[in-house]
């Protein structure tokens, strides 16, 4: 397996993930599907990533759905490798656990396609550091209630437009935490960041082979 995997990776990782990825010419290709259909891929190589924007979603689930207690949603394949990878525990459920990435343009579909078939289980994002992982993390929040808003970044400040009224929080402090207190829900959807790293979980596994 160490042959098929990036270098570094926890072998535990790769025996979990193994069924659910495509090895070609030493390249990692995850397959984003509808109905089982493939309709967009993404390659890993390290360092080269590339994430397709798709309507179709990576899912990894044992079992029944309805077993599923914990729901992880990321942006890419790679990076729910890579959060693995500093948090094997997770690992342990079996059944208990599923996993989801998106794609670049995450969209309410796939959030409620999600909602309904693992209606038990509490949804974790993986989404990166940035404002661009944190605003996600908000619009999924709004998504799987049925509900929407927009999202400007304008002189280091995110305006939001919700229910036709706006709010201002500082893109330095910016967070779900502080989107739902300003607005008024409760998502009990629990983030994940890598610590000490502004962009994503896949970037903060490169830096850290890097340093090796």
């Amino acid at each position: 397996m160490c042959d098929i995997f990036p270098a570094g990776l926890n072998p535990a990782v790769q025996v979990f993930f193994l069924n659910w990825v495509t090895v070609k010419n030493g390249v990692l290709l995850f397959f984003y599907q509808d109905k089982r259909v493939n309709l967009a891929t993404e390659y890993w190589a390290p360092p080269r990533h590339l994430v397709p924007v798709s309507s179709g979603i990576w899912l990894v689930y044992e079992g029944f759905a309805a077993q599923v207690r914990y729901l992880f949603i990321g942006g890419s394949a790679a990076d729910i490798l890579c959060f693995c990878q500093f948090n094997p525990d997770w690992l342990k459920g079996d059944c208990t656990v599923a996993f989801a990435a998106l794609g670049l343009l995450p969209n309410a579909a796939q959030i409620v396609f999600l909602k309904e078939r693992f209606h038990n289980a509490k949804i974790h994002t993986l989404f990166e550091n940035g404002i661009t992982g944190r605003v996600t993390d908000c619009k999924i929040a709004l998504w799987q209630k049925g509900k929407d808003a927009s999202f400007m970044v304008i002189n280091d400040q995110v305006q939001i437009t919700y229910k036709n009224r706006r709010y201002k929080i500082p893109v330095a402090v910016f967070s779900l935490n502080r989107f739902e207190t300003a607005i008024g829900i409760r998502s009990k959807i629990r983030t994940h960041k890598p610590k000490g790293c502004p962009g994503s979980y896949h970037e903060f596994f490169v830096s850290n082979q890097n340093r090796r």
